[in-house]
């Protein structure tokens, strides 16, 4: 009698071991199909961004070399969207939501970006309008959110199947104590096994999560030096809460001068942000050996063109600042960036008249710098073009917004005054921002500031 209790207790415990085995296998694969799917709808996503993105750049320069990513993903899109079908059906799940978005994909390719391409060969100017260029924004963002809303019900699905996965492991333990008295090894090694597999899902997120932190990290300067008589703030939201594709940087030059960049790596994503990474270094080492901005930016050019072999390309703005008798000189370059704004002590704030063409596209660029004079209560405002583009309401323009300040402004508020202009409407943006303010206070301020600071604290570390 006894072993036959014996045995029906192994026959159960095993039983119990192989359901609760199956049970996990079969969420692994589901978890595998839904990344699968997760990959698929964040290609086709991927491919409209650089459709945009080329088209933009078409409408902008009148140059059909930027068109180049939009031919590649006209035609990688067809297989994309049979590849994201096949995910929704072996996924069994949200195949409405995954139609409704591809039905938008579709209606931007097919109709509004072979609308914009007709008017740029007859009516460039009607191409370039704003209620052209509003409509495409409209587009591109509702495809944006659509898509994040169905990486937000596969996650959730993926999170749910997780915590079924965890329950099902804890079951088969707890079974193995009570019954599995007899199959001890067998016991081990299955528990093994499983457990290998929790660590090694684990150790996958955290390889994950310190990749997307390092990438960050080399993307922003962790804290900003202090330019002697001036002021500085800065604001940075990467977009959609990924790793970002705008950076800025200050440095000192070993000429003693100083540096403010400001730049922004079209795309998003791991890829985006090595190329982000890149451009940051690149122009604070040639910076920092005593280039001029249109140098430092010739140079940038230069290197992404041997880096880029996806079309992407980089716009930047490049700061020089050096001191004379009661005023700051600041030489300005851009490269396809919004120019900064003048924001002076008294008066209306005005842009800069720098310009210059997109880095990464073409070996020759046209740059035309400027040069400006800060006296003290002076400042210059630099930001990417996320403070203008995301949304479709209709928002103040940034001269207008700085031009409403309070009397005797800081940098920290003529920082904050673009932010809250990039963050209307309200809600999540898909675009980065990023704004680097810098006020002059003069020589006399700078000295009264590091005259109060205790002699204790002057003493080095």
């Amino acid at each position: 009698m006894l072993v036959g209790v014996g045995a029906l207790l192994v026959a159960a415990g095993v039983t119990l071991l192989l359901i609760n085995t199956i049970d996990l296998r079969n969420s692994a694969q589901s978890t595998n199909r839904a990344d699968l799917y997760l990959v698929r709808v964040l290609n086709v996503e991927r491919l409209v961004i650089d459709s945009e993105t080329g088209l933009r750049g078409d409408v902008i320069t009148g140059r059909s070399l930027f068109l180049q990513p939009l031919y590649k993903a006209e035609a990688q899109l067809p297989g994309a969207i049979a590849d994201l079908r096949r995910a929704a059906a072996q996924n069994h799940a949200y195949q409405r939501q995954t139609e409704a978005l591809i039905g938008q994909v579709q209606n931007f390719m097919t109709v509004y970006v072979v609308r914009v391409r007709k008017l740029i060969a007859h009516d460039p100017a009607q191409a370039h309008s704003f209620a052209v260029t509003l409509q495409g924004k409209h587009l591109v963002d509702g495809i944006r959110l659509r898509t994040a809303s169905l990486e937000g019900l596969i996650s959730t699905s993926q999170s749910r199947r997780q915590r079924a996965a965890s329950s099902t492991a804890d079951r088969s333990i707890a079974d193995s104590i009570g019954v599995l008295v007899l199959l001890t090894l067998l016991t081990l090694g299955l528990g093994g096994y499983l457990g290998r597999l929790v660590v090694q899902r684990e150790r996958a997120r955290e390889r994950s999560e310190e990749t997307t932190r390092i990438l960050q990290e080399s993307i922003l300067p962790t804290r900003l030096p202090e330019i002697p008589g001036c002021e500085l703030a800065t604001r940075f939201i990467p977009g959609g809460g990924v790793v970002s594709g705008d950076f800025y940087d200050v440095l000192e030059d070993d000429n003693g001068g100083w540096a403010v960049v400001i730049g922004d790596v079209c795309g998003k994503g791991s890829t985006a942000a090595a190329a982000t990474a890149m451009a940051r270094w690149t122009l604070r080492s040639s910076l920092r050996k005593g280039a001029t901005p249109a140098e430092a930016l010739r140079f940038l050019n230069e290197v992404a063109l041997r880096q880029n072999d996806d079309g992407r390309f980089i716009t930047a703005a490049c700061l020089q600042v050096s001191f004379e008798t009661g005023a700051a000189r600041v030489t300005i370059a851009c490269a396809g960036h919004p120019a900064p704004i003048l924001v002076p002590g008294n008066g209306s704030p005005d842009t800069v008249a720098a310009e210059g063409d997109l880095l990464g596209i073409m070996p020759n660029i046209r740059l035309q710098t400027a040069e400006v004079r800060l006296a003290p209560g002076d400042s210059l405002v630099a930001y990417t073009d996320g403070v203008t583009d995301q949304g479709g309401e209709t928002r103040r323009a940034p001269e207008q917004a700085l031009g409403e300040r309070a009397t005797g402004a800081d940098a920290e508020q003529l920082a904050a005054i673009l932010l809250d202009v990039a963050q209307r409407p309200v809600g999540r943006h898909p675009d980065d921002v990023a704004i680097v303010a810098l006020r002059y206070l003069g020589h006399d301020a700078a000295e009264s500031r590091a005259a109060s600071v205790p002699e204790a604290s002057l003493e080095p570390a």
